[in-house]
């Protein structure tokens, strides 16, 4: 049979971000972002064996039943994975997500400091974090969590699918809440938690209408709720939230959305000079005008809102990217591949005094 701890302790000692485990194909590794192979190919029937060692029948059920399932595992040396196993052509395949044993802290993520004191002292309101698989959302999301925690008393509920980091605090409650085995679904976890005295309300992903609502109902009625999207901008996120509704909703929501946002943090994690990953990063924050264009529909207007505001506190991604380039992190090249606006990074970098290559 496959040696499971050895190939994901292997993962844990190579700072190894995904494990995949495919029939007919050797053990792949993503090390730094980039996707390499170790060992001979592996049978399916080995694969199969394996399945019935480390799902539960429940998780074989549901498997066999919607093709895939999502489930935690420890190796033998303690490193901690989120997994999905799921089917394809040539049988059932396997991914493992690297948790680490400890929440790295705040100052280790690469956001700035302004967004962590925002996150702590919020009274009520929605702070989002968004971004692609893979690209650091969790982590950011447990820091600031786990900061607050510790920064003063409050008592947190947090919907997980599945739990990732294990969020402990001697100064706060900090209850969490696995999806399917300590609660049936997002929506019903926020419907029941606004019945269990919380401070703060965790969602693992605003995904459908019905976690979206609620979310938006806990924020509007006195809670700090913290959640992620899979989406690539701040004015996409607010675009994505309110297209979820039909359109006899949509006023409604806008309006909601407007009382309720407080903050969008969008990343992704780019390739570095130095062959690891850099984060670059788009912050809203919302103020009167942010407010304003999300409940006259007018969201193509927030970039421009970004653009003019002069607290410090708005962050377009060319300024984001501009800066790693400037201080040689990425590439001129890499900034170019993702950047909004070739032309808004250029003028940026241009006006920093950045010799851009011809």
């Amino acid at each position: 049979m496959i040696d499971l701890d050895q190939i994901l302790n292997y993962a844990g000692e190579k700072d190894a971000s995904d494990t995949h485990i495919s029939p007919g194909r050797p053990v792949y590794f993503r090390i730094s972002g980039r996707i390499t192979s170790v060992g001979e190919p592996i049978a399916k029937r080995e694969i199969d064996e394996l399945l019935m060692h480390i799902l539960s029948p429940k998780q074989q059920a549901k498997l066999e039943e919607i093709r895939d399932v999502d489930f935690v595992h420890t190796s033998n040396k303690k490193f901690r994975f989120r997994c999905n196993a799921y089917h394809t052509r040539d049988g059932v395949a396997l991914a493992f997500r690297m948790i680490p044993a400890v929440i790295p802290g705040f100052e280790t993520t690469g956001l700035p400091n302004f967004v962590l004191e925002h996150a702590k002292k919020l009274n009520k309101g929605l702070i989002l974090v968004t971004g692609a698989t893979g690209h650091g959302k969790s982590t950011s999301l447990a820091s600031m969590i786990k900061a607050r925690a510790d920064h003063k008393a409050e008592h947190f509920i947090l919907l997980e699918d599945p739990i990732e980091f294990i969020i402990n605090s001697d100064t706060s409650i900090v209850h969490q809440r696995n999806l399917e085995r300590d609660v049936y679904s997002f929506e019903r976890g926020l419907k029941a938690a606004l019945r269990e005295d919380p401070d703060v309300l965790m969602v693992g992903e605003m995904r459908d209408l019905e976690t979206i609502s609620s979310a938006l109902t806990a924020a509007e009625t006195g809670h700090v709720v913290f959640s992620t999207l899979h989406t690539n901008s701040a004015a996409e996120t607010i675009h994505r939230i309110i297209d979820v509704f039909p359109a006899e909703r949509q006023v409604q929501i806008r309006s909601q959305l407007a009382s309720t946002l407080s903050m969008v943090i969008c990343q992704r994690l780019l390739e570095s000079t130095d062959g690891g990953r850099v984060l670059v990063y788009e912050i809203l924050m919302s103020n009167y005008a942010v407010a304003n264009h999300i409940r006259q529909n007018s969201v193509f207007q927030i970039p421009n809102a970004m653009q003019t505001d002069d607290s410090g506190k708005m962050v377009m991604f060319d300024q984001s990217l501009a800066h790693q380039t400037i201080q040689g992190n990425i590439t001129y090249q890499v900034a170019q591949n993702n950047a909004a606006s070739v032309e808004q990074l250029d003028y940026i970098l241009q006006t920093s005094g950045y010799d851009i290559p011809s």
